[in-house]
């Protein structure tokens, strides 16, 4: 029973590590990057003015409104913002 549930942990691993290798194929074949959407450890966060949520800022929804700049976690919470102005 013990070598089963070993072998099935073993499996999940291959077929873990297999998914970001073909993932990295593809990108090569089609000559562009691999889409990723982690952000790097440098990347900004920013706070939402809406809901509060911190989210980085390259991947924010941007708004400039009345010579500032606002940084959103999604779309809907930057229509509120339109909206509530």
């Amino acid at each position: 029973m013990i070598r089963l549930i070993v072998l099935f942990i073993l499996l999940l691993l291959v077929l873990w590590a297999g998914k970001g290798i073909l993932e990295d194929l593809r990108a090569l074949l089609e000559g562009g990057r691999r889409k990723d959407r982690r952000t790097s450890l440098s990347d900004e966060l920013v706070r939402d003015p809406v809901c509060g949520v911190y989210c980085p800022k390259s991947s924010a929804y941007k708004l400039k409104y009345k010579g500032h700049t606002y940084y959103f976690c999604s779309e809907k919470c930057r229509e509120d913002f339109l909206r509530s102005s």
